[in-house]
């Protein structure tokens, strides 16, 4: 065991501290108690309540007289009354009568109108006065460099440089071949034309009637007159002796 010191001494303002807890703040301290208990209590009694006595009659009129009264209305009343009797009998013949009385001669009205009146001139005049310009706008701009940056160049070397230079190339082409085609002439053509003609010409006929006269009379005569009788002969000696 331990040793026990002496009691320790209160002073005068501790004991006042001690009365002033005392008469203050244990009062408080007792209704703070005294009200969480009270709450406590009217929360059982409440849960009580609500258990025994509140949720059974909740369960009672929403099993036996909510639940009924909403079958009630939502098969009959809405099932007979609204869907078979405001709907089909009411709201679907005025909404027919409106449809074809109405609705659609409104429809038919403003499109026709709308589409005529303005839909169509707007567009007309929106194609005439913007998209055609537009389009004309952003057309002109590759035809004019195509015009003034690729056509007029190759026009004005066509005009200035290219066409010049096949005139002139043209022309002394021609001038060329006539003058090859006239030497041509004069230095082949005509001499071998001459040539045939005075000496070719008559030495050919020449050499043909001496090969008439040296070849072909002889060979034709010998063939006729010794080849053709000893061949027929000879066949007529092989048929005499072979029988064929």
């Amino acid at each position: 065991m331990t040793e026990q010191g002496p009691p320790e001494r209160v002073s005068i303002a501790g004991w006042i501290a001690r009365g002033i807890a005392v008469v203050i703040l244990l009062p408080l301290r007792l209704l703070w108690e005294g009200c969480k208990l009270l709450g406590r209590g009217i929360a059982a009694t409440l849960g009580y309540v609500l258990d025994t006595l509140i949720e059974p009659i909740a369960k009672l009129f929403w099993y036996w007289i909510i639940r009924p009264a909403w079958a009630f209305c939502k098969d009959f009343l809405w099932g007979l009354l609204i869907g078979q009797l405001l709907w089909g009998m009411i709201l679907t013949p005025i909404g027919a009568f409106l449809l074809d009385f109405l609705l659609r001669p409104i429809k038919r009205a403003v499109e026709e109108w709308l589409w005529r009146k303005i839909v169509k001139p707007g567009l007309i005049w929106f194609g005439d006065k913007v998209i055609e310009p537009i389009a004309k706008a952003i057309l002109y701009v590759p035809y004019f460099l195509v015009r003034w940056l690729i056509l007029w160049p190759l026009d004005q070397l066509w005009r200035w440089v290219l066409r010049p230079i096949l005139t002139v190339l043209g022309a002394t082409l021609g001038f060329g071949w006539r003058v090859a085609t006239t030497i041509v002439r004069v230095l082949v053509v005509t001499p071998c034309r001459w040539l045939y003609r005075t000496a070719l010409q008559p030495l050919s006929a020449v050499l043909a009637t001496v090969w008439r006269a040296t070849v072909v009379r002889p060979v034709r005569f010998v063939y006729l007159r010794v080849i053709t009788p000893v061949n027929k002969g000879a066949a007529e000696v092989m048929t005499a002796l072979f029988g064929h």
